[in-house]
């Protein structure tokens, strides 16, 4: 558990609370708490389990490495896509799926493709790139034609549409940053 004591830290920084909260949400002496943030602390479990309980993360989030320290590889057998009803929009999620608060999707638009995305949470910044054709983005009222190369960055609960009015397929990405 060598990373149990920094993250304990960090997420307890990130929540704005201190030890002494922290110990009392958890009911934990804060002198325990204390040495539980330390390098080297080897608690019983029932404790890393309160922690995390008080802090509203799983047990895996609290002792594996912090996100700036993690390298994920995800193979391209193990993305998921998904097809509309129509079979014109095709989406597969690229991004590792422990990669909290961001969504990188490729998206394939067929000819005549007219998909509504999902709205997001408010916060939430979409942004679309074209990299092969041209492909139509419908947000709230607003069209926006998105030529190859072109990027458009739009509040991602807007309601919105992935539209190609062209006889050739288009190809993007999608990068959702979640609040």
């Amino acid at each position: 558990m060598i990373f149990l004591g920094p993250n304990m830290r960090r997420l307890r920084q990130l929540r704005g609370i201190t030890q002494q909260q922290l110990a009392d949400l958890s009911h934990i002496p804060r002198a325990t708490l204390a040495s539980m943030e330390r390098d080297g602390a080897n608690p019983g479990l029932d404790r890393v389990v309160a922690v995390a309980q008080a802090l509203g993360v799983t047990l895996d989030e609290l002792v594996s490495p912090p996100p700036e320290h993690r390298i994920f590889k995800v193979a391209a057998n193990q993305t998921k896509a998904s097809v509309d009803s129509s079979g014109r929009y095709m989406a597969r999620l690229l991004s590792p799926i422990a990669s909290r608060g961001v969504q990188v999707q490729s998206v394939l638009l067929a000819p005549g493709c007219d998909a509504p995305g999902r709205p997001h949470p408010v916060g939430t910044q979409e942004f679309f790139f074209t990299y092969r054709g041209l492909a139509t983005l419908c947000v709230a009222d607003e069209v926006l034609e998105v030529e190859s190369g072109a990027l458009v960055q739009f509040p991602g609960h807007l309601p919105h549409r992935y539209q190609n009015r062209t006889q050739q397929q288009a190809e993007a990405f999608s990068v959702v940053i979640m609040s």
